[in-house]
């Protein structure tokens, strides 16, 4: 049977939260970092897994070697409070030219499975090659961290600072560690990303259970492989609520509109065309009628805020990684790369060109 390479990862924290701590960062970092050997939360923990049906031991010897990350810790802090996003400089992370290339080159060669998935699934190309671009740059950035470090560290060493999360990594924990029972692997060799993602769409361990697809048909799901990703990815979009043909985002007008109770749902989208123009909201296309729309704020810093209402697609997408500015550099960069694949397939020069050379090979 063939096995993962996996340095899996779930959903989803987007591009390994832009990129810089992604692949770049590492465990090695962490200068002689504590182990959970012996530690009570994680005898505990391994004794629930034998409950769970695994070897109780097994688990107990992975966490023996798994390490204490101050890095990942500090990753998952919380910005200060008060502090404003900047849109643009996020946009700038991933709607860039290097990226737009990879991304073509990634839609040419995967076409056929790109365009089953979205007929299947009803989830567009452009949604579908957005979400692997920003989220693993088409598979070069997976991450590099030890899965069982980063999910160890944010199940019994989550920061004290904000929301406590430790409970949803305690989780990811365990589905991690059935996951390597199912697929007869070791913990410690697994990589991904500093939150436990793992593979081209970065599906958390729980995700790889529920949405991994097998898309190729080999009787095995391997999020690693171009093929099974799209499928998944499109699968999770579909199983989440992706509405076919449905815009995520339309543009809008808000000069003279209350903002306060138009920004009061965040992302969930809440108001009808008629409710949007009750409150001053302007659209500038045509609604579509019967359906409900978030007025979505995009902060750009000290400069103006942008804004756009987001359909329940918009929402769709940020399940994927619960971020409004995630969902929007997805979707730009969607569209950057299609375009871009769309003008070279109408160059027939440079086809001309590529041919006449292959002739003389």
């Amino acid at each position: 049977m063939k096995r993962f390479k996996l340095r899996f990862a779930s959903v989803f924290f987007p591009a390994l939260l832009m990129a810089g701590i992604s692949g770049q960062t590492s465990a090695n970092q962490d200068s002689k970092p504590e182990t959970y050997a012996s530690r009570p939360q994680a005898e505990a923990f391994a004794e629930e897994m034998g409950g769970r049906g695994l070897n109780a031991a097994w688990v107990r010897r992975a966490l023996d070697e798994a390490q204490k990350l101050e890095s990942v810790r500090g990753a998952l802090r919380p910005l200060p409070a008060g502090q404003r996003k900047n849109w643009q400089d996020y946009r700038e992370r991933f709607v860039e030219p290097g990226r737009i290339e990879a991304g073509r080159q990634f839609m040419q060669a995967h076409a056929e499975t790109l365009s089953r998935a979205g007929h299947q699934f009803g989830v567009p190309v452009e949604v579908i090659v957005g979400i692997i671009g920003v989220e693993t740059f088409y598979g070069r950035h997976t991450g590099r961290f030890r899965v069982v470090d980063a999910l160890a560290t944010l199940a019994f060493d989550y920061p004290t600072e904000g929301r406590d999360r430790s409970a949803y990594f305690r989780e990811q924990l365990a589905h991690f560690f059935v996951w390597c029972a199912k697929e007869q692997c070791q913990p410690p060799d697994i990589r991904g990303s500093y939150a436990g993602a793992m593979g081209i769409p970065q599906f958390m361990p729980e995700n790889i259970h529920r949405y991994g697809t097998d898309f190729d048909g080999d009787g095995h799901v391997d999020l690693d492989n171009p093929v099974d990703a799209i499928g998944s990815v499109a699968r999770f979009l579909a199983r989440h609520g992706w509405v076919r043909e449905l815009e995520p985002v339309f543009p809008v007008g808000v000069e003279g509109a209350q903002l306060e109770p138009l920004l009061a749902p965040d992302i969930l989208p809440t108001f009808t065309p008629e409710q949007l123009a009750a409150y001053g909201a302007q659209p500038l296309n045509a609604l579509p009628q019967r359906e409900v729309f978030a007025l979505v704020e995009l902060q750009n810093g000290d400069a103006d805020s942008e804004y756009v209402l987001g359909s329940r697609n918009f929402f769709v997408l940020t399940r994927y990684n619960r971020s409004s500015y995630y969902a929007m550099a997805v979707l730009q960069l969607g569209r950057e790369v299609v375009a871009r694949e769309a003008a070279a397939a109408n160059q027939p020069g440079d086809n001309a060109n590529a041919a006449a050379s292959c002739e003389t090979c």
